[in-house]
């Protein structure tokens, strides 16, 4: 049963600095370096703990500063051991669902790090080159960054030993459960044994993550730095009603306005994504697109144009929700509401980093109503909504009050649920009075030939 720390005692509210929080000298120069001098609520709670040898359950809302919350001390634990990492092992393991995340973590851990000791990093993830990754680790490292797909090609190769690892993260949990990855989780965790700290970090706290939990976890102590759905107070949320075929005209009088210097777009689908980059090309705006079919190297480099502004928008599909750590996001834009209401709570928490504010702005049509609710249920707050209701339905039937069944037109059939209401006409039937018939060359290679499973006919 993991025991509950409380942020709100008043003794620990008493500790200002980093320094105050235990870390050594050395980190706590680097930091200053690097322009951290205040710790946030959930390093006020962790550092201290983990600095002690506790494992930790982690509640975090994204942007709340838990990387440094778990990198700080691990880092700290490592520059107190004696020698150098053994060879193709790792000291301590941190596993992120996805590459722009691992990406993040281990740009933080290296700048955590500055030059109080060298610390040896390498990054582990899918989409690049095996070599340059297995000659680092050959090496031995203190820090690796893996995601847990390639990571877990590496072990069964025989090319990573993780015996040696004493310190295991398991950042965005949550996440890595959705995408598929607790196989590979559960025996990454086997390999290295009990005799490690173990840190579990997650945004939210469902059935799933308790368990895991409770099975990787021993003894651990709970911190909750934000309430599960809560979203960081200096985002300003609204929400645009629009018709599908009306967004690409309401996105484009919104990026009219010079105040969005710097913008992240979500949809909800690769090729989406895509659609909505060409739409904003040909509407004569410069813009990049990240998600899960394109290269490795081409996301970090939508990423670097869109980080040193040469890129004023990213379109983005949910796998980047948790993984842009961008300075200076001033508005996200949900083109579409994702399937998962937890996942807007991720997609906006990317503007209103570090204490700066940011602006979220959602566009609905009358197909994502539901999610809607299910998103303000999620954050306990009704957000403010504009434009007309008849144009967030794209039959063109008056949007019914939220929580109101929607009237249908006298004479209209009902449709499946799924069917959106400008989906193709069905092609009509063809003429059967033209039977197929097999060609002379077919019947000559033998009834047997078939392509695709069947027979090739010609009409």
């Amino acid at each position: 049963m993991a025991r509950t720390f409380c942020a709100q005692q008043k003794d620990f509210f008493t500790l200002k600095t980093f320094q105050d929080l235990g870390l050594p000298q050395p980190l706590v120069a680097s930091l200053d370096a690097a322009g951290f001098s205040t710790p946030t609520k959930i390093q006020i709670e962790a550092i201290p703990q983990l600095l002690k040898g506790r494992d930790m359950l982690g509640i975090a809302q994204t942007g709340s500063g838990k990387t440094a919350a778990f990198g700080l001390p691990i880092l700290a634990a490592i520059m107190a051991l004696p020698g150098r990492p053994r060879p193709m092992s790792a000291r301590a393991l941190i596993l992120a669902p996805t590459r722009e995340l691992a990406v993040q973590i281990d740009e933080a851990m290296r700048s955590f790090a500055g030059s109080a000791k060298r610390i040896s990093t390498v990054l582990v993830l899918g989409g690049v080159s095996r070599h340059a990754q297995i000659q680092k680790i050959a090496k031995g490292v203190d820090v690796m960054v893996a995601t847990p797909g390639r990571l877990q090609d590496l072990v069964d190769d025989g090319k990573v030993w993780l015996n040696e690892t004493r310190f295991l993260v398991l950042d965005e949990a949550d996440r890595m459960l959705d995408m598929g990855f607790i196989g590979p989780v559960k025996a990454i965790a086997k390999g290295i044994g009990p005799r490690r700290q173990t840190m579990l970090f997650s945004a939210t706290m469902a059935p799933n993550i308790a368990q895991l939990a409770k099975d990787l976890l021993n003894d651990p102590l709970r911190v909750e730095a934000a309430p599960q759905g809560s979203t960081v107070v200096k985002i300003d949320q609204q929400v645009i009603l629009s018709g599908t075929k009306a967004k690409r005209g309401v996105l484009n009088e919104l990026l009219a306005d010079e105040a969005l210097e710097k913008v992240l777009i979500f949809a909800r689908t690769k090729h989406g994504a895509d659609r909505v980059t060409k739409n904003l090309s040909i509407d004569g705006h410069e813009a990049a697109a990240i998600h899960g079919n394109k290269s490795q190297n081409a996301r970090q480099a939508a990423l670097k144009g869109f980080a040193s502004g040469n890129k004023r928008i990213l379109v983005a599909t949910d796998i980047a929700a948790r993984g842009i750590d961008v300075p200076g996001i001033t508005h996200v834009i949900n083109y579409e509401l994702p399937d998962d209401a937890e996942n807007y709570v991720h997609r906006i928490g990317r503007t209103g980093r570090n204490g700066a504010s940011g602006i979220a702005i959602t566009l609905c049509d009358g197909t994502e109503r539901t999610k809607l609710r299910d998103i303000e249920r999620l954050i306990r707050r009704t957000l403010p909504v504009s434009g007309d209701l008849s144009l967030a339905n794209t039959t063109g039937v008056k949007a019914a009050p939220a929580g109101e069944r929607q009237p249908r037109p006298q004479g209209e059939r009902a449709q499946p649920h799924h069917q959106p209401s400008d989906a193709p006409r069905a092609k009509p039937a063809k003429d059967k009075s033209q039977k197929p018939r097999w060609t002379r060359t077919q019947k000559s290679a033998g009834k047997s030939r078939r392509e695709g499973g069947r027979r090739e006919r010609v009409a």
